[in-house]
């Protein structure tokens, strides 16, 4: 059918992608590429995401119910726009248990701030710390805001609640580091191609160098770049720590000539991934930031639609069920055939514009009669089945109102019985029709005023079997039962 005039351009449901505005500063920062030169217009980027998130917000177009229910959601999308005006980076640490990422983070603040520990558990929560020194002396960074996150490493005891706020770091952060401490097992490569397919990018740090051999770690090193992790991690993003050595037997001559051995705790290697990070904040930091607030702000809108859809299909159920029921009982309390069908169609077309405001896409009157007559016609047998019952079922109640009179009164009971009978019969066709309309009605609203490649007349199909497995007609009766008895 044709659509109505007036078009669902405010609805959040076809709103655009909040990503497509910078599908751009997705090709630039493909981290596999050679790396050299820096992306264009970083700055550009950031004022398209800040402009992306606030068409956003505005497009949402929510109720104040929705927009209450929806409070940490919008809260969340509105932290984004902060985010790209602080240019906040966060860099998040990643890696199973006693990798030492603690201890990387902790040399590159050049002081111990997260806990360090070598068993099971010791980091099971979000821990973050400004890294001031960083963007010290860095041009490009100046105005940056660096942060630095712990996660819970990914082999943890109860590793589920923990995997999970690991995985939502990982959505939050602007540059990973995976931390390992040798050839890496299985584990960590299944764990680092899942947070590639985030799109960010990751530094691997391979730490504890200090532990082998020169040899021994040649050996691994080039085990990392030809074969664990040959299309994820480019060679140059491959950087070599010693962030907490292990102490050393020292020997100190003392005053007295006598000389005695004492452990010390060797300098970190923290300067290469310094320099590593550095290097990548400074070329592409501000799209980094832009990338990263566009990615979350698709999925909190993704999120909000998700719920926006849900809050207004249960608003809209609650509603075609009481029209549908008021429906049913005013068709089986009325004796005229006429004001009967004239009743029942000013019932659905209310029941549409009732609808239509739910969604967010008011409809006319005139709209709306088209869209009921349309499903009516859709309906097929049962659509026509039912205006000539009602028809002729009115006819008949309308004989026994006359016959009660008539008798004066002797008939009465028989008749109301019968009466009775026959307006339940009629309130629970009307009722199940009026349902499958405005669920029909409901599909047609949701998909921007279109019935989608199925067409009316399938639609309306299967929401008639829909109802009939699901019982709801069963229902409608019973409660036009206790409806018609008061």
């Amino acid at each position: 059918m044709t659509p109505p005039t007036e078009p669902p351009a405010n609805d959040a449901l076809i709103h655009e992608d909040p990503l497509k505005t910078l599908e751009p500063v997705l090709d630039r920062l493909d981290h596999r590429t050679d790396g050299k030169g820096k992306p264009e217009a970083d700055g550009d980027a950031v004022e398209r995401a800040r402009d992306s998130l606030e068409a956003t917000l505005t497009g949402l177009k929510l109720t104040p119910e929705e927009e209450k229910v929806l409070a940490n959601e919008i809260g969340q999308l509105r932290e984004l726009t902060k985010k790209l005006d602080e240019t906040t980076i966060e860099i998040a640490a990643f890696g199973m248990v006693s990798r030492g990422k603690s201890s990387v983070l902790n040399a590159l603040l050049g002081r111990d701030i997260f806990e360090v520990g070598a068993t099971h558990g010791t980091t099971i929560t979000r821990s973050a710390q400004r890294w001031e020194q960083g963007a010290r002396g860095s041009s490009g960074l100046d105005q940056a805001r660096l942060v630095l996150v712990d996660t819970p490493g990914i082999d943890e005891v109860g590793g589920e609640v923990r995997e999970i706020l690991a995985r939502e770091v990982a959505r939050t952060a602007d540059l990973i580091l995976f931390i390992v401490s040798g050839d890496m097992q299985r584990r960590e490569v299944r764990s680092l191609s899942e947070l590639r397919s985030h799109q960010k990018p990751i530094i691997l740090v391979f730490n504890q160098i200090d532990r082998y051999p020169e040899t021994d770690r040649q050996q691994i090193h080039a085990k990392l770049e030809d074969e664990r992790v040959k299309g994820l991690i480019h060679p140059e993003d491959i950087v070599l720590t010693a962030a907490r050595p292990d102490p050393i037997r020292i020997k100190i001559q003392q005053p007295d000539g006598t000389s005695k051995i004492v452990w010390e705790r060797p300098a970190p290697v923290i300067e290469p991934l310094k320099a590593r990070i550095l290097d990548v904040l400074e070329r592409e930091g501000k799209a980094l930031v832009a990338l990263n607030t566009l990615l979350l702000a698709g999925d909190l809108h993704e999120e909000i639609v998700r719920r926006k859809v849900r809050i207004r299909d249960d608003a809209a159920n609650r509603l075609i069920w009481n029209f549908s029921l008021a429906k049913g009982a005013a068709v089986g309390l009325n004796p005229i055939p006429v004001a009967d069908l004239a009743g029942g169609l000013a019932v659905d077309v209310g029941m549409i514009i009732s609808l239509s405001k739910v969604y967010g896409i008011p409809l006319t009157r005139s709209s709306a009669i088209k869209l009921v007559r349309d499903m009516t016609i859709a309906l097929g047998a049962m659509g026509l089945l039912q205006v000539a019952t009602r028809l002729v079922t009115s006819g008949v109640k309308s004989a026994m109102a006359g016959l009660t009179i008539m008798t004066g009164g002797l008939a009465g009971p028989l008749t109301a019985l019968g009466y009775g009978a026959i307006g339940l019969t009629q309130a629970g066709a009307a009722a199940s029709t009026s349902y499958v309309i405005g669920h029909g009605a409901k599909t047609y609203l949701r998909q921007g005023c279109q019935w989608g490649p199925k067409g009316i007349k399938t639609v309306v199909q299967q929401l008639l079997v829909q109802a009939k497995t699901d019982s709801v007609i069963e229902r409608l009766r019973d409660d036009l039962k206790k409806r018609l008895k008061k």
